[in-house]
């Protein structure tokens, strides 16, 4: 009887030792995650996230409808936190939780970029259903686009990410199809507009980006000790500094270079090149203001607190940023023109959040945090 016990023992741990050896779990296989993620995908088809009301209609919008736009905006938030994460541990230390930092308004990241998630779902799906009441179906050029953008935006998460939210080929692609065709019914709205291009062009200043290009000596007029204390020059070496940036005027305005003058003065003279547009004439006032009375090629002595300088104009004849900003200007008033379709049609829908809304965690939604 002794005996068989101890082989029974001895049974159990040969057994422990095998499994400590080899029945540590496996990774799941990408295939496993797909066919998770399927199932989680159909979950999230009965999970209703908003309810809509709209001229007696109803509508529900499920987690499936949404996976997309919740997705896209969580992974925003970690873009943020990458860009800024030296700052955050700077402030609060290197175990700081991301997502409970608030905002001045003491909303937290979490439940800001979930706030911006909804925003996102409710234009949408505002000119969705607008889209849809018009009989509107996806152009030829929006169904090209479909498969790829589906598969760019899926190539964003891991496996283990797309089982977690239920991210599926076929439910990223339905969640297109709804921003496709809202996009595309923005996109015949703004034609109807009366954007008046040349009215608009004539509004933006071309003057205000014209490009002064400068070349400039200087010499200073005192020193700086190491706690950064004014030291005055002795009367000769101001009278010297004086003399020196006279000469390198008149050698200027006579046609030599200013790389040639430098060089006669360069254990106390500074030498450069200063571009700026008339618009950005206040980052440096008084020198700018000064470049601009010359003419291209003239030279100027001038004299402020700290420094002489002799500045030459290069050129004025460039133009940088205009056609850029008349762009801008074009596609503000046509934003503003949706905005304000926008505002219409979204006062027809209703979009009332649910509980299960309230459950969806953004930190845990899509990304792995374990």
């Amino acid at each position: 009887m002794r005996k068989i016990r101890i082989i029974t023992a001895l049974v159990l741990v040969f057994a422990a030792l095998f499994c400590l050896g080899g029945c540590r779990k496996k990774p799941l296989t990408d295939k496993q995650y797909e066919e998770l993620a399927k199932k989680q995908a159909e979950r999230n088809k009965k999970k209703v996230l908003l309810r809509v009301t709209s001229g007696g209609q109803s509508y529900e919008i499920t987690e499936y409808d949404l996976v997309y736009m919740l997705a896209l905006n969580e992974r925003s938030a970690l873009d943020y936190k990458k860009e800024q994460n030296g700052y955050f541990i700077s402030m609060y230390g290197e175990n700081y939780d991301f997502w409970s930092l608030k905002n001045s308004s003491g909303t937290t990241v979490r439940d800001g970029y979930k706030e911006d998630a909804y925003k996102a779902a409710v234009y949408s799906y505002a000119f969705y259903y607008e889209a849809k009441a018009a009989g509107l179906e996806l152009d030829e050029a929006h169904r090209k686009g479909l498969a790829q953008a589906t598969q760019n935006f899926m190539n964003n998460y891991t496996p283990a990410e797309r089982a977690k939210c239920g991210m599926t080929e076929e439910c990223i692609r339905a969640n297109y199809e709804v921003v496709f065709l809202a996009d595309q019914y923005i996109t015949r709205l703004s034609q109807d507009f009366a954007i008046d291009e040349e009215a608009i062009r004539k509004s933006v200043n071309k003057e205000d980006y014209r490009m002064y290009r400068t070349r400039y000596l200087s010499i200073a007029k005192y020193d700086r000790d190491e706690n950064f204390q004014r030291v005055d020059f002795t009367p000769e070496e101001q009278e010297a500094r004086k003399k020196a940036i006279e000469d390198a005027y008149e050698r200027t305005v006579n046609g030599e270079s200013m790389e040639s003058i430098y060089e006669s003065y360069k254990e106390f003279m500074y030498g450069g090149i200063s571009e700026f547009a008339v618009k950005d004439v206040d980052s440096d006032p008084d020198y700018n203001r000064e470049a601009m009375k010359l003419k291209k090629g003239e030279s100027t002595l001038f004299e402020r607190e700290a420094s002489y300088y002799v500045i030459t104009l290069e050129d004025d004849t460039k133009y940088q940023g205009y056609e850029e900003a008349v762009a801008a200007a074009i596609e503000t008033a046509r934003n503003t023109g949706i905005s304000g379709i926008y505002d219409g049609i979204s006062n027809k829908y209703d979009f009332a959040k649910t509980e299960d809304w309230d459950s969806v965690k953004f930190g845990e939604f899509a990304i792995v945090t374990d």
